[in-house]
C-alpha cells in the first residue's frame, strides 16, 4: 500500500465504496476494454486460436468477478491492503500476457494495456512493487514472442517482433522511474499531512486542555459547564461543582522547586480524575486551583468522593517528605441558579474551609441563606 492510502486506512479515511468503484473500474473497464481488443483481433484474424478466445476470457472474467465479489462483500477489510491493489495488478498483467501469446502483429498495441495496468497502482505501489511487476511482464512479453516463433514461425515477423519488445521494454523502465518518483513525493505529502494532523490534534488540545496536567482548561470547562446549567435549569439533570485549592502551593515550590509543584499538580489530576464518572470532568482553572463537576450525583455521594480525594491527596502525595493537603467547597445547583452565582457559592465553601484551617471540604450554603 502507498503511504499516503496507508495512512487514510489508519485514520478512517478510506470508505468501502470508493473501493468498491477503484475495483469495479479495474475489473469491469480495464477487463473490457482488454477484452474488447482481443475480440476485435480475433474479428482480423489476428487472433490465432479460434476455439481457445471463449474459454480463455471466460476464466479471465471469472477472476475479474471475484475481485469484485471480495470488494462488494466487504472481505477486503480484513486486509492490510483494502484495495487488493498487488494482486489486482498481478492478475490483471497474467490475463494480458498470457492473451498476447494467441495475438500474431498487433501483439504491441495489446501490450500497451500494461500501462493502464501500471497506473492502478500508482500512489498505491512502491517502486520495487513496480519494478517486481513490470520485470514479469516484459519477460513474460519476450516468452510469448519466443514461444509463437517456436510453434508457429510462419507467423512470427522475428525481427520485428524483438524490435517492438525492446521498445516496450524501454518504455516500461522509464515509467516505473517516473512511478517512483511520484512515490517519493506521496511519502512526502504523506509525511507533511500526517505532520498537519498532528498539529491540528495539538493545537485542539491546547484550546480545551491544561498542558501540564492534560485537564480541560478553564475556558473550555466554563463553557461546557454553562451547558450543564441550562440543562439543569430545565430539570433535566442534578449538578454540583467543587472548587479545590491545594494548601500552602506557593511553599511548596519556593522549597522544593516548580519541577516538584508540577509534578504535585499531575498527581492531583490523577487522583481528582479517578473519582470521575463517564459524565463528569476536572478541570485547572489557574495555578493551584481545580474545578470538579460531577452530574447526576446525590449531595452526600459527591462529599463522600471529596472526602476521598482530600484524605487520598494528604496520604499518597507528598513534597520532600511532607504531605501535601487540599481545601475544597461545593455547591449544589439549585432552580434559577446562575452560572456565575453557582461558582461563587463553591467559591465561598473554599474560603470557609480556608479559615478554619484548611484539608477540609465544605458545603455552600443554599443561594436563599447567602443572600440572607
Amino acid at each position: 500500500m502507498g503511504a499516503l492510502e496507508q495512512h487514510l486506512s489508519q485514520s478512517g479515511g478510506i470508505r468501502q465504496g470508493r473501493v468498491v468503484r477503484y475495483v469495479a473500474f479495474a475489473t469491469l473497464v480495464g477487463g473490457g476494454v482488454h477484452t474488447l481488443a482481443c475480440w476485435v483481433a480475433l474479428q482480423l484474424s489476428f487472433f490465432r486460436d479460434y476455439d481457445a478466445f471463449e474459454p480463455f476470457f471466460t476464466l479471465a472474467w471469472i477472476g475479474h468477478g471475484l475481485f469484485l465479489a471480495l470488494v462488494l462483500s466487504g472481505v477486503n477489510r480484513r486486509c492490510r491492503d483494502p484495495y487488493l491493489t498487488q494482486p489486482l495488478l498481478w492478475w490483471s498483467t497474467l490475463v494480458l500476457v498470457v492473451s498476447v501469446y494467441q495475438i500474431d502483429q498487433v501483439r504491441l498495441p495489446v501490450m500497451m494495456l500494461f500501462f493502464a495496468i501500471l497506473q492502478l497502482g500508482l500512489f498505491r505501489s512502491t517502486r520495487r512493487q513496480y519494478a517486481r511487476l513490470s520485470v514479469a511482464c516484459v519477460a513474460g512479453y519476450l516468452a510469448g514472442i519466443l514461444l509463437a516463433w517456436q510453434w508457429h514461425p510462419e507467423r512470427v515477423e522475428l525481427a520485428v517482433e524483438l524490435i517492438q519488445w525492446f521498445g516496450f521494454a524501454l518504455m516500461t523502465a522509464a515509467i516505473v522511474f517516473m512511478a517512483g518518483e511520484i512515490g517519493l513525493l506521496s511519502q512526502r505529502l504523506a509525511d507533511r499531512n500526517q505532520e498537519l494532523a498532528d498539529v491540528v490534534r495539538w493545537t485542539r488540545a491546547l484550546a480545551v486542555q491544561d498542558e501540564l496536567t492534560g485537564l480541560f482548561n478553564r475556558r473550555y470547562a466554563t463553557e461546557r459547564l454553562a451547558k450543564l446549567r441550562e440543562l439543569a435549569d430545565r430539570g433535566g439533570l442534578s449538578l454540583t461543582v467543587a472548587y479545590a485549592d491545594l494548601d500552602h502551593f506557593k511553599h511548596i515550590n519556593d522549597r522544593s522547586g516548580h519541577q516538584e509543584g508540577d509534578r504535585v499538580l499531575r498527581e492531583f489530576a490523577a487522583l481528582g480524575s479517578a473519582l470521575l464518572d463517564e459524565r463528569d470532568f476536572m478541570a485547572r482553572f489557574g495555578g493551584e486551583e481545580f474545578l470538579l463537576v460531577f452530574v447526576e450525583h446525590p449531595e452526600h455521594e459527591v462529599w463522600a468522593r471529596l472526602e476521598r480525594l482530600r484524605s487520598g491527596l494528604a496520604q499518597q502525595v507528598a513534597a520532600d517528605g511532607v504531605p501535601v493537603t487540599v481545601s475544597l467547597g461545593m455547591a449544589c445547583f439549585q432552580p434559577g441558579d446562575s452560572l456565575d452565582g453557582l461558582l461563587q457559592r463553591a467559591d465561598a465553601a473554599l474560603y470557609r474551609a480556608k479559615q478554619a484551617g484548611r484539608n477540609r471540604v465544605e458545603r455552600a450554603a443554599p443561594a436563599l441563606e447567602e443572600a440572607l
